[in-house]
């Protein structure tokens, strides 16, 4: 969660002042830190992770000594790598950086924030209520700073926690105080701003306030348009998000602008699955889920420039006809990006199979 950026300081002059570190054990320290942070890179086993980053704690106290921000952070990140198998000896070791972070700065500095947030996540799903206090400290800290960003963020990422543990009349305060926080202090092409705008978006849209979710996510792709001259994901998601309202809506020609401007972001390769922007699942038919049956369909079709689907032609299928009508229908409704060639939208073919499932 990027509140403060408190990167470990591995400069030879940090190294060269800690008396009491033999050379040997800085050098295995750094070693192993930066094992861990490739390890954490490359996304790689948990295993992993969590062996270097015990490895650079253990040793990082003999560098850096017990009561310091950085072996605090050496802390943090093991008690992360251990947090999903040992969540009770993550919270002791994150109880024991948050000690002594609160030594160095005082329990009210913004460097507490990440800590008290991280507590915070790991205590929410336990139904433990002190998991809110950490959140309510964390945002009296951020409002006392006067960083209105600094503050925005702490509500945007408690609304995040809140809304994966249920707790959405919460969430959906945080968030509005998030965005009310946004449009009064920070910039339209701020990052943070949009991806809480494409959030807002979809609390709008959850709630059938179809009309007011279209107008956040225009106004999401008006700064890309206006103020900023490269491709990001969040210009792609809302796009997507887009197609998706329009389609409901029955204004296909409108979804059909956001389906053509995805496809310039993002090139249609001819070795990938193509993936619809806006897809309706087939009925499962009357007939077939009282026989319990199950089956798919292969399905083979045209792309057009628009993003439509033409042209369906049934390439196999398990079980005859019996699943066939109902999938051709559902995908004519289906849309995609088009296939750009130099620089113009054309016809692609592409196929997909539709599977009919019984729930179990």
């Amino acid at each position: 969660m990027p509140y403060t950026s408190r990167a470990l300081l591995l400069t030879s002059a940090l190294l060269c002042s800690t008396a009491s570190a033999q050379p040997d054990v800085r050098e295995q320290f750094n070693q192993n830190y930066r094992a861990y942070q490739q390890a954490v890179e490359k996304h790689e086993d948990f295993q992993e992770i969590e062996r270097y980053a015990k490895l650079a704690y253990e040793q990082g106290r003999a560098v850096f000594g017990e009561q310091t921000e950085n072996t605090a952070n050496l802390i943090i990140n093991y008690a992360k790598s251990i947090a999903f198998d040992n969540k009770e000896e993550a919270l002791n070791l994150l109880d024991r950086a948050i000690a002594t972070l609160e030594k160095i700065y005082g329990d009210n500095a913004v460097e507490l924030i990440d800590s008290y947030m991280l507590k915070a996540d790991w205590l929410l799903p336990k139904k433990d209520l002190t998991a809110r206090e950490y959140i309510s400290k964390s945002l009296e800290i951020a409002k006392q700073s006067g960083n209105k960003l600094l503050e925005s963020t702490v509500y945007f990422e408690a609304a995040k926690t809140l809304n994966i543990v249920g707790d959405y009349s919460r969430a959906k305060s945080y968030l509005r105080h998030a965005d009310e926080i946004n449009q009064q202090h920070l910039p339209k092409d701020s990052v943070h701003r949009l991806t809480v705008d494409l959030w807002v978006a979809e609390l709008l849209a959850a709630r059938k306030q179809n009309n007011n979710a279209i107008e956040k996510l225009n106004q999401v792709v008006a700064v890309f348009d206006e103020k900023l001259d490269f491709d990001h994901p969040l210009e792609l998601v809302a796009h997507s998000r887009l197609v998706g309202l329009y389609e409901r809506l029955g204004k296909r020609e409108l979804a059909t602008r956001h389906c053509v401007a995805i496809a310039k972001m993002k090139p249609w390769q001819d070795d990938i699955e193509q993936t619809p922007l806006y897809r309706i699942e087939p009925i499962y038919p009357t007939r077939a889920a009282r026989a319990r049956k199950e089956g798919w369909v292969d399905l083979e079709f045209t792309v057009t420039p628009e993003g439509f689907v033409e042209d369906i032609k049934v390439l196999d299928k398990e079980h005859g006809e019996m699943f066939v009508k109902n999938s051709i229908k559902a995908l004519k409704d289906w849309r995609y990006a088009p296939k750009f060639v130099d620089g113009e939208a054309v016809s692609a073919k592409t196929s997909v199979r539709l599977a009919f499932k019984m729930s179990r």
